[in-house]
C-alpha cells in the first residue's frame, strides 16, 4: 500500500465525498474515475456507495450487492474493525468498495432516529482509515440523511455538475449545505475541493458561458474548477456497462484524458504532485 504522500505526512486517509443535489450530472461516473485514477497511481483506495439507486456505483464496479455492504455498516452502533472488514470487497480497476443495494432507502427512517446520525459514516469508517490513502464516497443525488453523512465524514467535497442551470442550481445547494455542516456539525470540518464540470460540449454555444458562470460561483465558496470540463462521449456508459474503468477501456478518448486532468488537478490542490 501507498501512504499518501501529503505535505503534513499524514498517514490516515483523505476522505473525497462526491455530492450534487441533481441526479443525471455523472456524479458516480466522476466518483469511479477519480477511484480508478487514484489506485492506478499506486494509492490504497476505497469506495463507499452510500446511493441506493438502479444502476449505481456498485453495479458499475462489479461488486456483489448480495453480500454486506453500506446498510450494514451504518447499523453498527459501535464500529469495530472486524464488522467493517466484513463489508469490504476488492475490485479488479477500482480499489476496494463498499456496496449499496435497494435496501439502503428504506434504512433512512431507522437511522433517521440515532443520536449523532450525520456523524454514524464517519464514525463507521475510522477503523479503516489507516489501510488507505484515499475514501472515494459517492452519495445520493439529494440532500438526504446519507447525504449529509457523506459530506460530514468528508476532507474533501468534489461536485460534479453538467453547464446547464438545472445542475448549477444542485451545486449551489451542495456548497451551502457544505458551509453549514461545517457550522453545525461538531468535528465536521469538510472542504470544497473543486467542481468537475461533465459531459461538455463546447459546441455548444450556451456552455462556455455557463463554465464561466459555474467558475465565479466555486470562486465565492473558495473553490476552483478542476481541469477544463470532461467533455461528453458515450465511451463513459460502454464502459459502466462492461465493468471497466474507462482509463482502461478507453484509454485516449477525452473523457478518460479529461478525467486524468482533474484528478492531477485535484492532487496538486492538496499538495500532492505527479511524479
Amino acid at each position: 500500500m501507498t501512504r499518501q504522500k501529503q505535505s503534513d505526512g499524514a498517514a490516515r486517509a483523505r476522505v473525497i465525498a462526491f455530492a450534487n443535489q441533481k441526479g443525471g450530472v455523472a456524479k458516480s461516473t466522476t466518483a469511479e474515475a477519480f477511484a480508478a485514477s487514484l489506485t492506478a497511481r499506486g494509492y490504497a483506495v476505497l469506495m463507499v456507495d452510500m446511493d441506493a439507486q438502479p444502476g449505481n456505483l456498485s453495479m458499475h464496479v462489479g461488486a456483489d450487492k448480495d453480500l454486506p455492504g453500506t446498510l450494514e455498516l451504518l447499523e453498527h452502533r459501535r464500529p469495530m474493525r472486524e464488522k467493517v472488514l466484513r463489508c469490504i470487497q476488492p475490485t479488479r480497476s477500482f480499489g476496494d468498495v463498499i456496496c449499496a443495494n435497494e435496501d439502503l432507502d428504506d434504512a433512512d427512517k431507522s437511522l433517521s432516529s440515532r443520536v449523532g446520525r450525520e456523524l454514524m459514516l464517519s464514525r463507521a469508517l475510522e477503523p479503516v482509515l489507516g489501510d488507505y490513502d484515499f475514501v472515494v464516497v459517492d452519495t445520493p443525488p439529494a440532500l438526504q440523511l446519507r447525504t449529509l453523512n457523506g459530506i460530514a465524514a468528508a476532507d474533501d467535497v468534489v461536485v460534479p455538475c453538467m453547464a446547464d442551470a438545472s445542475s448549477v442550481a444542485g451545486m449551489e445547494a451542495v456548497l451551502e449545505c457544505v458551509a453549514e455542516v461545517r457550522e453545525f456539525v461538531r468535528g465536521a470540518q469538510p472542504r470544497v475541493a473543486g467542481i468537475v464540470v461533465t459531459r461538455y460540449d463546447a459546441r455548444n454555444n450556451l456552455e462556455p458561458e455557463m463554465l464561466d458562470r459555474i467558475a465565479e460561483i466555486a470562486a465565492e465558496h473558495g473553490a476552483v474548477l478542476l481541469g477544463r470540463g470532461v467533455r461528453n462521449t458515450v465511451n463513459a456508459r460502454k464502459a459502466q456497462r462492461s465493468g471497466e474503468a474507462l482509463r482502461r477501456f478507453a484509454p485516449q478518448s477525452t473523457a478518460a484524458l479529461d478525467y486524468e486532468e482533474a484528478v492531477s488537478a485535484y492532487l496538486a490542490d492538496i499538495g500532492i504532485t505527479d511524479d
